[in-house]
């Protein structure tokens, strides 16, 4: 990666159930853009691997395989855009909590972690729809606006925060 780059990073389980990365990974490889790199980090199923090792490359897509909680705090603050083209995961208040923009699957009950324009969200399971976003985002004064909306807002997300306003304590962290 280089610093001119544009980093997009996702990870976690890569399942039946989280499938979409695929189509992030196919999003990427079909980009414009030429400055693009995906990094994805996780477990990848059995059912899944094939298709999935179809789309990694050496130019603009990385794997780097499963990762322990404080290298993936590290990936995620390395990255200009996280996406998280499928279900939840806790990982979405963690990389809130960094300050870092985000494209996201739309669920109810999820858009808590979108704070004054954080977050972008994705509506259908389509590659076109991510690389469109992509598009829309990548080098534009819309992703800075996301960039300063994601450092403004983090503090939403500490646990320190969290915490303090759970058991009401006015003093500044």
């Amino acid at each position: 990666v280089e610093e001119n780059d544009f980093l997009v990073m996702t990870g976690g389980k890569i399942d039946s159930f989280k499938w979409q990365t695929l189509l992030l990974m196919e999003a990427v490889a079909n980009c414009k853009i030429a400055n693009i790199k995906l990094i994805v980090f996780g477990s990848v199923s059995q059912d899944l691997k094939p298709k999935f090792e179809r789309l990694v490359d050496d130019n603009r897509i990385k794997y780097i395989g499963w990762i322990n909680t404080e290298q993936s705090y590290d990936c995620f603050s390395a990255a200009d855009l996280v996406v998280f083209p499928g279900r939840h995961s806790v990982f979405w208040e963690e990389v809130a909590g960094l300050g870092i923009p985000m494209l996201c699957k739309y669920w109810d009950g999820t858009t808590h972690i979108e704070c004054g324009g954080n977050v972008h969200f994705l509506h259908e399971d389509s590659a076109a729809e991510i690389e469109s976003e992509l598009e829309k985002l990548v080098g534009t004064a819309e992703y800075d606006k996301m960039k300063h909306a994601a450092i403004r807002n983090k503090d939403r997300f500490s646990y320190r925060e969290i915490a303090r306003r759970a058991i009401g304590d006015k003093r500044q962290s």
